[in-house]
């Protein structure tokens, strides 16, 4: 029985992923931020030595606390690497979609990963970097619940001090930064994020302990203190992708400071 249960096994994993990785008559927003590429997909990976190469990226569908741990590199030359989350820096993939009724592809952004401790046993593991900075954001996969948790963000409109957010515009901070709404609709929807703040420990961020964490990771901010006077609804955990992304472009903040 063993054998067969652990075929059945690799026959649902493989589905997943190609499913993930093709996600046909999908709509772009419903598709769930580090889905797996079974099939080789355009990506890199920046070795121990701080190169990067570029070329083809699939997973080896192993995992430690639900992250990947092992990864496979296709050098533009047809050459196929193996490397475990104890090998190198990190990696990058790109998943493409498929509309219903349109052949034609649409390539998504780049997707980046860290090679991290995992967060309770400390062993190497690959996290999905969502955003980087002074405050740096990973998903934790086993979070994702449904963006229905977030109810009425698509609709939300915020005009702070020194930032903008609405469905039509996306996200703008200052003169330079500008992210579309579904770059940032694909960070929400998940009940709690590893966060690191200027490169300490990472910290497990969620509903429940959202409130008591604000201060340590935004307090040393005035300018966040301001946008909340001003949009008090920034305090609420749906919230945190985009504060953090405000505080990473706005904030100087020396680290250890």
């Amino acid at each position: 029985m063993k054998p067969i249960m652990s075929f059945q096994k690799l026959i649902i994993l493989s589905v997943i992923s190609m499913v993930s990785t093709l996600q046909l008559s999908a709509q772009e927003e419903d598709i769930i931020s580090g889905s797996a590429p079974l099939l080789p997909v355009e990506g890199y990976v920046i070795l121990s030595n701080g190169e990067t190469l570029y070329g083809e990226v699939s997973w080896a569908l192993k995992y430690v606390e639900n992250n990947p741990v092992k990864i496979y590199f296709y050098a533009k030359n047809g050459e196929k690497f193996s490397y475990n989350a104890n090998e190198i820096v990190g990696f990058g993939n790109r998943i493409d979609m498929w509309r219903e009724g349109n052949p034609v592809p649409i390539s998504l952004e780049m997707e980046h990963y860290v090679s991290l401790p995992s967060y309770k046993k400390g062993v190497p593991v690959f996290m999905k970097r969502f955003i980087d900075g002074m405050i740096t954001v990973y998903q934790n996969r086993s979070s994702w619940v449904t963006h229905s948790v977030f109810d009425g963000i698509e609709k939300t409109r915020i005009d702070g001090s020194k930032f903008s957010f609405s469905f039509d515009d996306g996200l703008s901070i200052g003169p330079t930064f500008n992210k579309n709404y579904h770059e940032i609709y694909k960070k929400i929807g998940f009940s709690s994020y590893y966060v690191s703040k200027n490169g300490g420990q990472l910290v497990k961020v969620k509903k429940d302990n959202y409130k008591v964490l604000f201060k340590t990771l935004f307090g040393d901010c005035p300018a966040i203190g301001q946008e909340i006077e001003r949009n008090p609804d920034l305090m609420k955990f749906k919230y945190f992708t985009i504060v953090a992304e405000v505080y990473n472009q706005v904030c100087q903040v020396e680290a250890g400071r």
